[in-house]
């Protein structure tokens, strides 16, 4: 009766062990809770499991209880578990480990358990038990070796699964990058063609203006109107520019520059042309004065006068400040940051995602072209353009370049 009694409370500590292997699919979390189960169908004091990772020669400690020594050189040889065989294996004592094993797992007292975790011919991981009075009986290896196959079947199934959700989202991100490739494609592939044929017209509008005011006395009203008719050709004209520039990207030409130079050149430029109102101040914070990195002086200059561009017209009408800060990157070498901050209108929260998008705009005369390509630009830099922005409190622009070695 003993010994059917004995039989019952096992067969019920594994249908207890069974059931907490159901409850998650989640590897961390199924392992974390199947620790009690073990420590209580063993009657053991400690536990510790280890699975293979990316190098199958070594299983890498992922959970553990009451388990305060270290385990050295980073992980138990695979190829000591796997010479144990396929079942649990008791020891009496550290002494009777083998030789391979012995020491890999710290300064153990007691008697002591290995189970292999063995699933389809493949060794998946192990789990090692202590217990500091007693040894580990047949009865108790046979159902730690039960309880082993199970966990290592339900370990394969849940890395499985977490490989197989992980292999899905790089599809869907491919997928993504790929509809989003052919749009830009088919975007710039007309932007080139109305370019093109937008560009003849306005030739022959502007040979005309030039005419008129050459050959003819234009005076009073038909002045106003020659100037407004030149001047609506002249915006159209950049916006052809624009549009030109967005479909035949040129590639980068990378020199080694310093990025506070450079902006300073964009600021020299905007106050030539008087692009800076009076009540908007400007200045620069930099935190790297002498740091030089791998740009292309030309595409640099065009993305950061955007950038402040951009902010410029966010506070103009009331006036504002706009600080722009140049910070190296900790741990890239060569890299640098250019932060354009201002105190303006800010972009409400349902139209930030979409400013990156080529012809959307908040600018009643803007095309929408500006920020994709000034995306564009820090893309071939092997860098990124992020935007922060709060309704009413202004927008903060940080562009990222990267010298090309760190282009990976």
């Amino acid at each position: 009766m003993d010994d059917i009694a004995l039989r019952g409370r096992e067969l019920d500590q594994l249908c207890r062990f069974s059931s907490t292997l159901g409850t998650s699919l989640d590897v961390k979390t199924l392992l974390n809770d199947s620790l009690d189960s073990l420590l209580a169908m063993a009657s053991a004091t400690r536990v510790l499991i280890a699975l293979a990772g990316d190098d199958a020669g070594v299983l890498i400690p992922v959970a553990r209880r009451e388990w305060d020594f270290p385990i050295r050189k980073k992980g138990i040889p695979a190829s000591a578990v796997a010479s144990l065989g396929t079942e649990a294996v008791g020891f009496d004592s550290m002494e009777d480990l083998p030789e391979s094993l012995r020491g890999k797992l710290g300064a153990l007292n007691g008697s002591i358990a290995v189970i292999p975790l063995w699933a389809h011919a493949h060794l998946r991981g192990v789990v090692v038990l202590t217990r500091v009075e007693g040894t580990f009986t047949p009865s108790i290896l046979k159902l730690l070796t039960a309880a082993g196959r199970q966990l290592a079947l339900v370990t394969e199934s849940s890395q499985l699964l977490s490989d197989m959700q992980s292999s899905f989202r790089k599809l869907l991100d491919t997928q993504e990058e790929l509809i989003r490739s052919e749009r830009l494609a088919a975007i710039g592939q007309l932007s080139a063609t109305m370019a093109h044929e937008i560009r003849n017209p306005l030739a022959t509008i502007f040979s005309a203006i030039s005419q008129i005011r050459k050959h003819g006395k234009v005076e009073g009203t038909f002045a106003t109107l020659l100037d407004i008719a030149e001047e609506e050709a002249t915006r159209l004209n950049r916006m052809v520019s624009s549009l030109l520039d967005f479909a035949r990207p040129r590639e980068p030409s990378f020199e080694m520059r310093r990025p506070l130079e450079m902006v300073s050149d964009v600021l020299r430029d905007l106050r030539e042309r008087n692009d800076i109102p009076q009540n908007v101040e400007i200045g620069i914070e930099s935190q790297a004065n002498d740091l030089k990195i791998s740009m292309d002086p030309d595409l640099a200059h065009y993305a950061v006068s955007g950038l402040i561009s951009n902010a410029i017209w966010a506070v103009e009408e009331d006036g504002g400040v706009i600080v722009v800060r140049i910070k190296a990157v900790e741990g890239q070498p060569g890299s640098a940051v250019i932060e354009v901050e201002d105190d303006g209108v800010g972009i409400p929260s349902d139209v930030l995602s979409r400013v990156t998008t080529p012809f959307f705009s908040t600018k009643p005369s803007g095309i929408g072209l500006g920020l994709p390509t000034v995306k564009r630009i820090a893309e071939d830099h092997g860098g990124t353009l992020e935007i922060e922005s709060v309704q009413g409190s202004g927008t903060t622009v940080r562009l990222l370049l990267r010298t090309k070695e760190n282009n990976k």
